[in-house]
């Protein structure tokens, strides 16, 4: 697991990525390698829907064309959640954005939306913003000293800046 009391790890984290479009599955995965991620899993919304006993500690999902399935999608997913564990980050990536959409998602779970088309840059500063909301709301008191070393969360990021700047 890529999740840990106060970190996150790139080459640890599971990604789910979800579109019905395997072109941009492909595109976002090579973004995604290049930043230092390394377990990855693709899936369609409906393959998505079907529990697999893959844990993503982050899923990247478009819910079109059945905005229904991704919403449940990322519901349930919420509802499997453990109590106490940092829970997964969930960007929706997605290329019409009306604002009763943004309110629906926000409202079951994602924590950021980004619109498509998106630079490589503006991904990774999601998933940055996003997981550093996350991990700050973990209570200090409930970090062991070992736990707060954050050489490993800077390491990542220095890994995605550099991906970023070849």
């Amino acid at each position: 697991m890529g999740r840990q009391a106060n970190t996150f790890k790139f080459q640890e984290a599971g990604v789910l990525i979800v579109d019905e479009n395997a072109g941009f599955m492909d595109l976002t995965a090579q973004i995604l390698l290049g930043f230092g991620f390394r377990k990855l899993e693709r899936r369609g919304l409906k393959q998505a829907e079907v529990r697999s006993g893959f844990d993503p500690d982050l899923i990247i999902l478009d819910p079109f064309p059945d905005v229904d399935a991704g919403l449940r999608l990322i519901e349930d997913h919420r509802k499997r959640q453990t109590p106490g564990s940092p829970p997964a980050v969930v960007i929706v990536v997605t290329g019409h954005t009306p604002r009763p959409l943004i309110e629906k998602v926000r409202r079951v779970g994602a924590d950021y939306i980004v619109a498509k088309p998106f630079s490589p840059n503006t991904l990774l500063d999601r998933i940055l913003w996003s997981t550093s909301s996350v991990f700050s709301n973990v209570a200090s008191s409930d970090l062991d000293d070992c736990e707060t070393d954050d050489t490993a969360y800077k390491s990542s990021i220095q890994c995605a800046t550099a991906a970023l700047l070849q």
